[in-house]
C-alpha cells in the first residue's frame, strides 16, 4: 500500500459506514466505528441490492455476495402489474445478471447489517452512544469532537451519517432535506402461502399509488406502498393501519391480505426524501459517503447499492494514493457524476411513477405494457469499477474495432500469446497458484468473457473471479509446450459464450530449482507487453505470499478511446486513413515480393507452430557492439537478416519485400499507458526492406524508414482502417483472409520487445530468459517475436502450419541466424547502446 493514511474514523453504522469499515480495514487501514446509538441496529424492512454492488463486494474477496445470497433471495423475476393485479409487462432478469456478471438479490436490511458487521472482523473498535459535536483538521490528522466529551483522531475522517448528517452540515452548513411529495410503507412480513414465486418481485402501478412485494426465501416476504402526497403530511404521517387498507381497498386480493397480515408495530412509514446534488462533497481529511454525501428517492432502488461502491472505491482511493487529500479528491471525482445521475434520474422516475395525471398514467401504462416496455437502465446497475474515467471503462462494454477484430480472429483460429521466464530457485506450484489468484483479482479483463449474440456485437462481460488454470510439466524442454499454447483454445471461445479466464498457466520443471514459468492468454486483452508484465506480477505476488486484498488495476478503456485527439474527430481520421492509403499505393510501385504459401488452408484449420533461435554469449555482445559501432539498432538489424533469408526462400535476391512491423503504442496514448494495463497496444506498420545492399546499408535503411513512418504515427492510422474490414459475424471471414493473404502485412512480419528491463531477482529467486511467442491464426503466414534480452537475442519464427512447411521454416530461421552471425566481428570499440526509436 502507497499511502500515508494509516487510520480512519467512520461516523455512522449503516450500509454505508459498514461497507466502508469492510473494505478500509481489508486494504490495511486502521478503523474506529463511530455510531450515534447505544446498539448496532438495522430497521426492519428489506431492500434489493443489484448487480453493480455485488460486484464492488467481490473486489474486496471477503465472500461478501456469496454470504448475502445465503441470508437473502436471489432476484429471478420481475412483474409490473395493475392495481387489478393484471400483468403489463414480465421480466426474466437471468439474461441482465448475466450481462452484468453478478445476481441481484433481495433481503432483510438487518440480514444485510449482520453480514457486513461479521466482514468489518470481530476486533473492530466500536464507539457507541457517539454523537458528533464537530471536528477539528490538524497539520497532519483529524480530531473528533463527542458529546459527552470524548475526542477521537485519525488520519481521515469518513461521515457516513445519514441523510441527516452532522458531518455534511459542519461541512456544507445545515439544511431540511428535499421532499418527494410521496410516502412510503415498508414492513418485512412471514406468510404460510406464497404471493409471489421463488425469486419474484412483483410492483402494481396506479394513479399516485403503488405496491410491491419481494420474495426473501423461507416464507418472508419485503412489501412496500406508496402514496402521492405533501411533503409535510409525509414527513409526519399519521395514519394507522386501517387507513392503509382502505387507500388499497380496491386493489389485487392479495394486497388486503398482506397488509392485514402484517403487525401494525412492522409497518414503518418514512417520508421520501433526498438533497439536491454537491459540486464537491469534502475538504482537506473530510469527506461524505451514501446518504451523507447523496440521497436519492427510492425510485431507482440504488441508495444502498450506491453507498456500497462509495466505500470500495473510497478506499482503494487511500490505498493507492500517496496522501490523504489527494486519495479523497480522487473518490470525489470519481463518485459525483454517477451519484448525481442516480440522484436525477431517480427524481425523474418518482415523478413518474407517482403521477397522479390520467394522461400520463395512461401513457406511462402503454409503455410498460408494449414489447419494448419500460426496464430499468443498465447504467445504474453496472459497477463503474475503480479507475479514472478518462482512461478506464465500467464492464460490460463492447469490444472496439481493435479488440473486436483479435476476437473475430481467435474465434476462427487461435490467436494467442505467449509469454516465458525461468525462475531459479524453491519455485512451486502452490506459490504459482498464489500469484496468478493475486493477478486475477488485480485486473478485471481477466475475470471477464466476451459474450455476442451469435457472433455479433460482442461484449465484455464480468464474471466472479475464478483460478487460473495451471499445468504442471514434471521435466522437458518448455519449447517443446509452446505449439500447444499456440493451438489449444481457451474455454468458451469458439462459442462465445463461457465464464473462463483468459490467462492460463505451465511450470515447466527443467530441473531440481530450475523452473520455466509460461503464460498464455489472447490478443484480445493483452500483448507482448502485457504477458510478460503478467509474468513479472505472478512471481512478485508469489514472492510476497500475497492472499489478501490487492488494489484493482480498472479495465481500460478501448484502445482507440485513447487514441491523441487528430484519430479521434472525423477529419483527423479521414486525413489519416488517406495517408495510410497513399502510403501503401508508393509502396506497391517498388514490385514488393512476398513469400509464396505452399498449400491452401482452411480458415478454421490456421494453426501456428514456432521454432526457436538464439544468438547469446559471446556472440550476441559482439553483434550489440557491432550495432553500436554502426549506430544502427539491434532490431533493424534482424529486419534486415529477416528480408535477407526471405530472399533465400524466394530466390529474388535484389528485391524489397513488405515486412510488417509490430508498433508498442502504449507510449503514443493519450494519457500513456504503463505495462500493468491490460489490453493489446500494438498495430502493423509495413516498411519495405531491400534484401539486395549489404546488411547494414541495409538495417540502417529499414530504420530510417521505419522510425519516420512511427513518427507519422502510420500504425495508429491503420488502425482506423479495421472497421470496413471487419466481416459481420467470424464466420463470415473468407474475404478478409482472401485480402490479407494477397495484400496484408503479415505475410512477413516481427514483433520487438526489449526485455532488458525485467528484474533479475524477484524475492529469493533469479529471473532470466524473459521471451515471448505469438500465433498467427488468419492474420498472416509468419511471425517473428523478436527478444532483446540481457545475455541473449531470443528469436521465434511462428508460422501457420501448411502454409508453410516445417523444413521451410527451418530453413528461413537458419538463414537469419546465419545473416546476423556475418556481422559479428570481435574486437570492435563499445559506445553507449541506442535506445528503440518507438
Amino acid at each position: 500500500m502507497n499511502s500515508s493514511v494509516k487510520s480512519a474514523i467512520v461516523v455512522g453504522a449503516g450500509i454505508g459506514g459498514l461497507t466502508t469499515v469492510a473494505a478500509l480495514r481489508r486494504a490495511g487501514i486502521d478503523v474506529v466505528l463511530c455510531e450515534r446509538g447505544p446498539t448496532l441496529r438495522a430497521a426492519g424492512f428489506g431492500l434489493s441490492l443489484q448487480s453493480n454492488a455485488m460486484n464492488a463486494l467481490r473486489t474486496l474477496d471477503l465472500g461478501i455476495d456469496e454470504e448475502l445470497l445465503r441470508v437473502g433471495g436471489q432476484a429471478l423475476s420481475a412483474s409490473y402489474r395493475r392495481p387489478d393485479g393484471s400483468v403489463m409487462r414480465r421480466v426474466d432478469v437471468a439474461p441482465t445478471e448475466a450481462l452484468l456478471g453478478a445476481p441481484a438479490v433481495v433481503l432483510a436490511r438487518p440480514d444485510l447489517h449482520d453480514v457486513l458487521l461479521r466482514a468489518c472482523g470481530d476486533d473492530l473498535r466500536v464507539e457507541l452512544d457517539a454523537d458528533v459535536l464537530g471536528f477539528t483538521e490538524t497539520g497532519d490528522a483529524v480530531e473528533v469532537e463527542l458529546a459527552d466529551g470524548r475526542t477521537l483522531s485519525a488520519d481521515v475522517l469518513i461521515g457516513a451519517d445519514g441523510i441527516n448528517s452532522t458531518i455534511r452540515g459542519r461541512l456544507h452548513g445545515h439544511s431540511a432535506p428535499r421532499p418527494g411529495e410521496f410516502v412510503c410503507w415498508l414492513a418485512l412480513a412471514r406468510f404460510d402461502r406464497r404471493f409471489v414465486e421463488v425469486g419474484e418481485s412483483v410492483q402494481y402501478w396506479g394513479t399516485g399509488q403503488r405496491f410491491g412485494i419481494s420474495d426473501l426465501g423461507g416464507g418472508r416476504i419485503y412489501w412496500w406502498g406508496t402514496q402521492t402526497t405533501t411533503g409535510e403530511l409525509a414527513a409526519d404521517w399519521p395514519h394507522g393501519k386501517d387507513d392503509l387498507l382502505a387507500r388499497f381497498a380496491d386493489w389485487a386480493p392479495e394486497i388486503r391480505e398482506i397488509i392485514s397480515g402484517t403487525p401494525e408495530a412492522d409497518i414503518l412509514a418514512l417520508p421520501a426524501q433526498d438533497r439536491p446534488v454537491l459540486p464537491a462533497w469534502g475538504s482537506g481529511r473530510v469527506t461524505l459517503l451514501g446518504d451523507a454525501a447523496h440521497p436519492m428517492l427510492p425510485s431507482l432502488g440504488q441508495g444502498a447499492n450506491a453507498a456500497i461502491e462509495d466505500a470500495i472505491v473510497l478506499a482503494h482511493a487511500l490505498a493507492t494514493h500517496d496522501d490523504a487529500e489527494t486519495a479523497l479528491r480522487a473518490y470525489e471525482r470519481r463518485r459525483i457524476p454517477r451519484t448525481t445521475m442516480f440522484v436525477d434520474e431517480s427524481r425523474k422516475l418518482g415523478e413518474l411513477e407517482q403521477t397522479v395525471d390520467p394522461d400520463r398514467v395512461a401513457a406511462r401504462d402503454r409503455y410498460m405494457s408494449s414489447a419494448d416496455g419500460h426496464t430499468r437502465s443498465l447504467e445504474p446497475m453496472t459497477w463503474p469499477g475503480l479507475g479514472d474515467p478518462d482512461t478506464a471503462a465500467a464492464l460490460p462494454r463492447a469490444l472496439s474495432a481493435l479488440e473486436r477484430w483479435h476476437w473475430t480472429v481467435d474465434r476462427v483460429a487461435p490467436l494467442h500469446i505467449v509469454s516465458r521466464v525461468r525462475v531459479a530457485g524453491d519455485l512451486t506450484a502452490d506459490a504459482v497458484r498464489t500469484g496468478l489468484a493475486a493477478l486475477a483479482r488485480r485486473h478485471p479483463m481477466l475475470h471477464a468473457a466476451v459474450r455476442s449474440d451469435e457472433g455479433r456485437d460482442p461484449l465484455f462481460v464480468p464474471f466472479a473471479v475464478q483460478p487460473f488454470p495451471l499445468r504442471e510439466v514434471t521435466s522437458g524442454d518448455w519449447t517443446a509446450q509452446i505449439d500447444t499454447e499456440l493451438r489449444e483454445r481457451f474455454a468458451g471461445s469458439t462459442s462465445g459464450s463461457g465464464e473462463a479466464p483468459l490467462l492460463r498457466a505451465t511450470l515447466v520443471t527443467v530441473a531440481p530449482g530450475v523452473h520455466d514459468l509460461i503464460l498464455t492468454s489472447v490478443y484480445t486483452i493483452a500483448d507482448a507487453v502485457t504477458t510478460l508484465s503478467f509474468a513479472r506480477q505472478v512471481l512478485e505476488f508469489a514472492a510476497a505470499g500475497t492472499t489478501g486484498w490487492v488494489p484493482e488495476i480498472p479495465a481500460p478503456a478501448a484502445p482507440e478511446d485513447l487514441l491523441p485527439g487528430q484519430f479521434r474527430d472525423t477529419d483527423g481520421q479521414r486525413a489519416a486513413l488517406g495517408r495510410s492509403m497513399a502510403a501503401a499505393q508508393a509502396d506497391e510501385r517498388l514490385n514488393l515480393v512476398r513469400l509464396a504459401v505452399e498449400a491452401e488452408v482452411r480458415p478454421a484449420q490456421r494453426f501456428t507452430r514456432a521454432t526457436r533461435r538464439a544468438v547469446g554469449g559471446s556472440e550476441y555482445r559482439a553483434l550489440l557492439a557491432a550495432c553500436r559501432e554502426h549506430e544502427v539498432l539491434p532490431e533493424s538489424l534482424v529486419a534486415a537478416a529477416l528480408a535477407r533469408a526471405a530472399a533465400a526462400d524466394t530466390g529474388a535476391a535484389h528485391a524489397h519485400y513488405p515486412i510488417g512491423v509490430s508498433v508498442q503504442f502504449r507510449e503514443h496514448l493519450d494519457p500513456p499507458l504503463d505495462d500493468t494495463r491490460t489490453g493489446a497496444y500494438q498495430a502493423m506498420i509495413a516498411v519495405p526492406t531491400a534484401s539486395g545492399p549489404p546488411l547494414w546499408e541495409a538495417a540502417a535503411g529499414f530504420e530510417s524508414e521505419f522510425a519516420a513512418r512511427v513518427r507519422q504515427r502510420r500504425h495508429l492510422g491503420g488502425l482506423l482502417g479495421i472497421a470496413h474490414m471487419m466481416p459481420e459475424t467470424p464466420d463470415r471471414v473468407d474475404r478478409v483472409v482472401a485480402q490479407l493473404d494477397a495484400h496484408g502485412p503479415g505475410n512477413l512480419c516481427m514483433t520487438v520487445v526489449d526485455t532488458r528491463n525485467f528484474p533479475e531477482r524477484i524475492g529469493e529467486w533469479e529471473v532470466t530468459g524473459a521471451e515471448f511467442v505469438s500465433g498467427m491464426s488468419i492474420s498472416g503466414l509468419l511471425m517473428l517475436t523478436v527478444g532483446l534480452g540481457s545475455d541473449e537475442l531470443s528469436l521465434h519464427l511462428g508460422y501457420v502450419e501448411g502454409l508453410l512447411s516445417a523444413a521451410r521454416a527451418q530453413a528461413l530461421a537458419d538463414a537469419l541466424v546465419e545473416a546476423l552471425r556475418s556481422v559479428v566481428s570481435a574486437g570492435l570499440p563499445g559506445r553507449p547502446m541506442p535506445t528503440s526509436r518507438q
